[in-house]
């Protein structure tokens, strides 16, 4: 099976609306929607460019300083329609810089985690090892069979690592068909090696 790395940013729309978050207002880590578990706040996100220039057409992946995946109303339907799992969908406000707001969009935060997939051998690590001494994956290499028919997922790394999981997410052939059927924009994709 083929696996890819989603790539934020990608086949944008023309002047993309680039938006920034009130995490900060609202003590929300950086890493919040990178760990795989299940958000249960109820607090009031808000993604909104910073900007007049900042603020364009919004990506069905929305583009944002963050880099939190956000999905637009019919990107959420399309994935869901499809039958792919494991994804934990937040509610969000979204607004251009005049305070209009868009209905609908949503952080896909993913709840899918896999441990002990990494080939250590294949992987291309970054600058070997960081000042920590611990690895940071920069080209990842994983093995199929540790997968188990996930079609969105994160590595979970040990403590050998710099991160617990990884920063970027990972999907199956299915996952990336429905964003190439759809012509989503904001979203690309990295193959990854799998054995």
């Amino acid at each position: 099976m083929n696996y890819f790395r989603i790539l934020n940013c990608e086949h944008a729309v023309k002047d993309p609306m680039v938006c920034i978050t009130n995490f900060e207002d609202l003590k929300i880590g950086r890493n919040k929607f990178r760990i795989c578990d299940e958000f249960v706040g109820s607090e009031n996100i808000k993604f909104f460019p910073k900007t007049a220039k900042s603020d364009g057409t919004p990506d069905d992946f929305l583009q944002n300083t963050e880099m939190v995946p956000i999905f637009s109303p019919r990107m959420r339907k399309a994935i869901e329609e499809a039958g792919i799992t494991g994804i934990q969908y937040i509610p969000i406000e979204v607004e251009h810089y005049n305070k209009e707001k868009l209905e609908g969009y949503c952080i896909a935060n993913v709840l899918n985690s896999v441990s002990d997939a990494l080939d250590i051998d294949k992987t291309i690590f970054w600058n070997s090892r960081s000042d920590n001494g611990k690895f940071t994956v920069y080209i990842p290499s994983i093995k199929s069979e540790a997968i188990s028919n996930m079609d969105i997922f994160r590595l979970k790394y040990d403590d050998r690592f710099a991160t617990d999981y990884s920063r970027f997410i990972i999907v199956s052939e299915k996952f990336k068909s429905v964003i190439a059927k759809n012509k989503f924009t904001g979203i690309g994709f990295c193959k990854i090696k799998a054995d």
